[in-house]
């Protein structure tokens, strides 16, 4: 990817991802590689940095109030990037366009953003809710999540979640998974994504704004047996049922 379009993938994804998760947060692309500190030879493809630590600090020192809000500076660098795209591919300029730039540069951006908020969060209550909202953006642009974060969602119910519209089930039993929302259209059959774990019904979850957002079909956890199960399990095992 060419440094041009390495800085408008990156800014249009920037203003894709909803305003309130980049409040505070100022976006700077570099041209430059970004060696790191502590490890020759790694690059650093992005960085989230307190942009007025060293002015709370000042504020610390004379004894003075410091700013309520903290901001940060979420770097990219385009050489990193770069230099990651050629090792990947044995440094074949021929292979490197198979390097997965703009998944990478998302991946990027919202790890960063992940750590703004958690600076954030002393100051402006950040509660699992928010947290749960950003797992689920990551969940809708096709980027791995956090395991059974919908459960820091809005409950509907027994084993149902709500996000922003989308509807989460944990269901039991082996897949497929199935359940009837109750919608009038009938019983839900799916089969969980390999890589996901989860099975997403487009347009069979909750109404908001006038569109049917997703259902997300999800695997209950298992219940753990009484401690006092456990220990018999264990004792029988060692001494043969006896």
């Amino acid at each position: 990817m060419r440094l041009t379009k390495f800085h408008r993938h990156a800014e249009r994804f920037w203003v894709q991802i909803p305003e309130r998760f980049r409040e505070g947060a100022t976006l700077l692309v570099h041209d430059e590689a970004e060696p790191d500190p502590d490890y020759p030879g790694v690059y650093l493809l992005g960085a989230c940095e307190p942009a007025f630590e060293a002015l709370d600090q000042g504020y610390d020192l004379g004894g003075g109030v410091p700013p309520l809000d903290r901001r940060s500076l979420v770097h990219l660098w385009y050489g990193s990037f770069r230099a990651l795209a050629d090792a990947s591919a044995g440094a074949s300029p021929e292979l490197s366009t198979h390097f997965a730039w703009a998944d990478e540069i998302e991946e990027t951006l919202l790890h960063e953003l992940t750590h703004h908020w958690e600076e954030r969060a002393g100051l402006d209550g950040l509660d699992r809710f928010d947290a749960a909202q950003l797992q689920n953006f990551r969940r809708l642009q096709g980027h791995t999540f956090e395991p059974g974060f919908w459960r820091d969602g809005e409950a509907r119910g027994p084993f149902v979640w709500a996000i922003d519209g989308d509807l989460f089930v944990e269901v039991e039993g082996p897949p497929p998974f199935k359940w009837d929302p109750g919608d009038g259209q009938g019983l839900v059959v799916a089969w969980p994504d390999p890589e996901t774990g989860v099975a997403t019904i487009f347009e069979r979850g909750e109404l908001l704004n006038g569109a049917r957002l997703d259902l997300v079909l999800c695997p209950r956890p298992k219940k753990s047996a009484p401690l006092w199960r456990r220990l018999w399990t264990l004792v029988s095992t060692k001494t043969g049922g006896k």
